[in-house]
């Protein structure tokens, strides 16, 4: 496609991670110009897939969770349908560690009446939802942990939505804001005056022709693995799109132009280029090393909370052992455990259940996640103390006899942006900023949701506003 010249939008992007990558797709495909800046030597910020040993193993996310049309598109259309794998079935059960012991998580109202994980006292408590009174809506004022207490009570909290929080944010329910972090469930509430009521409603929404939303949700990855799905996209940008190993060297604002001016160098060759828009995907803790000239370093300033955002430190260690080994099925996604649990560990993903070709023939693997925001002491660990406990947990969690076949450990110093109470004020400064600075774009996974798909999203919502200017 191709559009009058005087409309066409020449985009410099800082940061190859996945929302830059899908923001430089659109805009091409557009008829626009987009150019990507990446310090490392690859694409895909967080999302990297190794294989060593037979393994297959995720350095950042596992999965991706289709459930927008719109990201289904895309896989199609840059050419990856042939080679999505679709979560094994196993995959909709899911385990909480509560005294020591794995239980089924209950998937619907006839499981969680009869599960022995939750008292007969919660489960009147969480029957009586619908008719819990709708709080009147703050700026993001009350924590995820005080919105379930309050509609849910405190032991579903405990078991079930505390382990979830864990799962994504590896944050601090009583930290992390209900509005902000889960978007979704906030609005059932103030939309519906129900959390369950919402969930039927967006259900039936969901049926409609004009909704982005999918029937049926996926969790997918790739038979390469998840880092598929970035170099691909690379693939499919026009040449000379991405600038790798490029150093910014300065970024200034021309008022009377309205335009960008950046200046990199790459190797041993400098460059410099006029742009109208300027998108930066970095995280946020890393926005202060962007070397804005003097008569835009109000940017800093204005995005100051931005920076500050929390970022907490998680490990991932991924161990292989033969099938004869471990004597629990894993029949399912993984495990999770309960906040008042005594352990070092986060929770776990059953790798090798959740796609084929994860592990050696007879072989299994399995991803384990400790730190967090609640407990970043233990992804600080020495890799032989990390490795005795997670193996004496799991020894006893899902009885494994002797010493794994692989191990892997991947260290996040600063993993996951938590979107903790307070995060409005952040938004405010971003769009302020946006404001004062026509052309300049922040995106990444702080803003508009963590996960892949959220951040495909991101990169397609900010093509689509950048085209209509």
């Amino acid at each position: 496609m191709t559009v009058p010249t005087q409309e066409r939008k020449n985009v410099a992007i800082i940061g190859a991670g996945i929302t830059g990558l899908s923001a430089a797709y659109y805009l091409q495909q557009a008829g626009h110009s987009a150019v990507i800046f990446e310090k490392s030597d690859r694409v895909g910020g967080i999302i990297q897939t190794s294989k060593k040993d037979g393994y297959l193993y995720e350095h950042g996310p596992n999965t991706l969770m289709v459930n927008d049309k719109r990201v289904a598109e895309l896989i199609e259309t840059i050419g990856l349908g042939p080679e999505v794998v679709v979560a094994n079935d196993s995959a909709n059960k899911r385990f909480i560690i509560h005294q020591r012991k794995l239980h089924s998580l209950p998937s619907s109202p006839a499981q969680f009446l009869g599960s022995s994980l939750f008292s007969m006292k919660a489960k009147m408590r969480a029957i009586k939802e619908p008719f819990v009174k709708k709080r009147t809506p703050e700026s993001g004022s009350e924590s995820f942990a005080d919105f379930v207490r309050r509609r849910l009570g405190p032991e579903i909290l405990e078991k079930a939505a505390g382990p979830f929080v864990s799962g994504i944010y590896a944050g601090d329910p009583n930290r992390l804001s209900t509005r902000f972090a889960f978007p979704n469930i906030y609005k059932c509430e103030q939309e519906s005056g129900s959390v369950f009521k919402g969930m039927l409603q967006a259900g039936k929404e969901a049926k409609k022709e004009e909704s982005n939303r999918l029937r049926k949700r996926e969790i997918i990855s790739f038979r390469a693995g998840i880092e598929t799905l970035p170099k691909t996209l690379e693939s499919n940008l026009e040449e000379d799109s991405i600038i790798t190993e490029a150093d910014i060297q300065s970024i200034s604002f021309n008022k009377k132009s309205q335009r960008w001016n950046v200046g990199w160098k790459a190797g041993k060759c400098l460059g410099q280029g006029s742009f109208s828009d300027l998108i930066i995907t970095l995280p946020a803790h890393k926005l202060k090393d962007l070397p804005f000239d003097k008569h835009v370093s109000d940017v800093l300033e204005e995005v100051s909370k931005v920076q500050q955002l929390e970022y907490p430190p998680v490990s991932s260690m991924v161990l292989g052992f033969k099938r004869v080994q471990v004597k629990h099925p894993l029949d399912g996604f993984g495990m999770l455990n309960a906040l008042n649990e005594k352990s070092k560990i986060l929770g776990a993903l059953f790798t090798s259940t959740l796609f084929e070709g994860r592990a050696p023939k007879d072989h299994v693997s399995i991803n384990i996640m400790l730190g967090g925001a609640r407990t970043p002491e233990h992804a600080k660990m020495e890799d032989s103390a990390m490795k005795a406990s997670v193996m004496d947990e799991l020894r006893q969690l899902l009885g494994i006899e002797g010493n794994p076949t692989f191990s892997n450990i991947i260290r996040w110093k600063k993993a996951i942006p938590q979107l903790n109470l307070g995060y409005n004020n952040v938004l405010e400064q971003l769009e302020q900023c946006e404001k004062t600075f026509p052309g300049i774009h922040f995106a990444g996974n702080y803003r508009g949701g963590i996960s892949v798909g959220d951040c495909i999203l991101s990169g397609i919502n900010l093509s689509k506003t950048i085209s209509a200017k």
